[in-house]
């Protein structure tokens, strides 16, 4: 009879008593007082992506995110709130907590190549100001190759193309200046101006070319989070050695509506004539942009001012070796 009073005991124990407890305890977390709770699920695009991909909050509200993940490993980033979560393991749950001091929109991604349709894990966060509704946002200058006219869907091939790749390394050794505005010139055309100028005139066209590389990674942008940035995000597509041969690029469409002559298929930032053509303000346009038609995503909404300049710089070293501050 002890025996049987135990057992059902325990039948109960199991069946009511730690079901109720554990609602209770997950009712107390999302309706803590000060904390409004958000549940998020991270599924692979083919499985529906983010859900909800959009997130509205007001200014000034704190906010707990559960994330969780039914399928493959997942990350979690909202670039511009400082919120990060590199891991979301299948069947856990992971949270992080916020609050949005401006109104805003703010986009989130995945972090993880979680399939090869990663770049489509986008969603959004809406920050509303509810006690200032009526202020318009913050207007914003255009984008450098917006001001500068720039046409990114147009070929910019380089007018002089190097026999060997420029080394910064040598170029240090010169002990020749270069006063160059990168963002707004080709090397390309960096090197004409140099050409054509007499008091270069004893220097070898590798020569100037060294010198070119040297100076401009002496104001380059941080090659480390460069690095960084284009292995999470860019070399599935364009491949660890920037030649466009990542596996998920494989099938891309190239602009050839527009130019027969483009290849399908992310751009090779190993072809010197496409590199060396273009100026940091396109590369950045590009990034900012992504490829229309390409199958290349924005990523304008994801990178802060200096993470654009940062992959830049990062792309350059592709076309230009020996740098003293690579990665």
């Amino acid at each position: 009879m002890k025996r049987e009073i135990f057992a059902l005991g325990i039948i109960v124990l199991v069946i009511v008593v730690f079901p109720a407890s554990l609602f209770g305890y997950q009712a107390w977390r999302t309706k803590t007082s000060d904390v409004r709770v958000i549940d998020v699920i991270a599924n692979a695009p083919n499985n529906g992506g983010w859900q909800p991909a959009t997130i509205r909050v007001n200014v000034g509200e704190r906010v707990r995110l559960r994330i969780s993940s039914p399928d493959v490993v997942h990350g979690f980033e909202i670039p511009a709130l400082n919120v990060r979560v590199d891991e979301i393991l299948p069947g856990h749950v992971q949270e992080i907590e916020f609050v949005a001091s401006r109104a805003g929109r703010y986009p989130f991604a995945c972090t993880r190549w979680c399939s090869v349709d990663h770049w489509r894990m986008r969603g959004v966060v809406l920050v509303a100001d509810t006690a200032n509704s009526d202020s318009p946002p913050p207007a914003s200058a255009p984008p450098l190759y917006q001001q500068l006219n720039i046409n990114l869907d147009e070929m910019h091939p380089a007018q002089n193309v190097p026999a060997q790749k420029p080394s910064a390394l040598r170029g240090a050794q010169l002990n020749l200046l270069v006063d160059a505005d990168f963002r707004t010139n080709s090397p390309s055309d960096v090197f004409s101006k140099l050409r054509a100028d007499p008091k270069y005139n004893a220097y070898s066209d590798a020569q100037l070319w060294d010198a070119i590389a040297f100076a401009y990674f002496q104001n380059a942008g941080d090659l480390k989070n460069g690095a960084r940035l284009f292995a999470r995000d860019c070399a599935a597509c364009h491949g660890e050695r920037g030649d466009g041969t990542g596996p998920a690029g494989k099938d891309l469409p190239g602009l050839t509506f527009m130019h027969p002559e483009m290849p399908n298929g992310p751009a090779d930032f190993t072809n010197a004539s496409e590199m060396l053509g273009a100026s940091d303000a396109l590369l950045q346009g590009k990034i900012l942009r992504g490829g229309m038609g390409t199958g290349m995503p924005e990523w304008g909404s994801l990178y802060s001012a200096q993470d654009l300049w940062d992959v830049v710089a990062f792309l350059r070293t592709f076309t230009f070796e020996g740098t003293n501050k690579s990665p």
